[in-house]
């Protein structure tokens, strides 16, 4: 009987500690139009503002395209940004970019999601992380 009790009690322990991927944010906060305001490289807590000539966004949309605009206006993608992406849980896998013949492009093929909620968005690329408010 205790050594039932015991295999039992191990099971559901081993069984309860496993840790999955944990979804942040719903799937669908993620489907808008995002705009840049701030990075930092991971050996750095010091944040940097993304101020620029115009207002820049970038939009993950549920077709798993990713759109761009600059004051509201869509835009071509810059040489080497991703176009296509799906969404794993926390990490977003870009699928395809913009190439362009003068250009060697480093581009970076996953994301995780590190904070999502209605009015923020933080990815981490594994160089840099960025973070986004929704746009307005």
């Amino acid at each position: 009987m205790q050594r039932s009790a015991f295999f039992t009690l191990l099971t559901t322990i081993i069984f309860g500690s496993c840790q999955k991927d944990k979804l942040i944010g719903p799937s669908d906060l993620l489907y808008n139009r995002w705009h840049l305001t701030q990075t930092r490289t991971l050996d750095s807590h010091v944040w940097q503002s993304r101020d620029t000539d115009a207002y820049y966004t970038i939009e993950y949309r549920q077709d798993g395209t990713v759109a761009y605009q600059r004051n509201g206006v869509t835009t071509p993608a810059n040489c080497c940004a991703p176009t296509k992406f799906n969404r794993q849980g926390i990490v977003v896998n870009y699928t395809d970019w913009v190439i362009c013949p003068t250009a060697f492009c480093a581009t970076t093929k996953k994301t995780i999601i590190t904070q999502l909620t209605d009015d923020l968005l933080e990815l981490n690329d594994g160089y840099t992380i960025s973070q986004y408010e929704v746009a307005k």
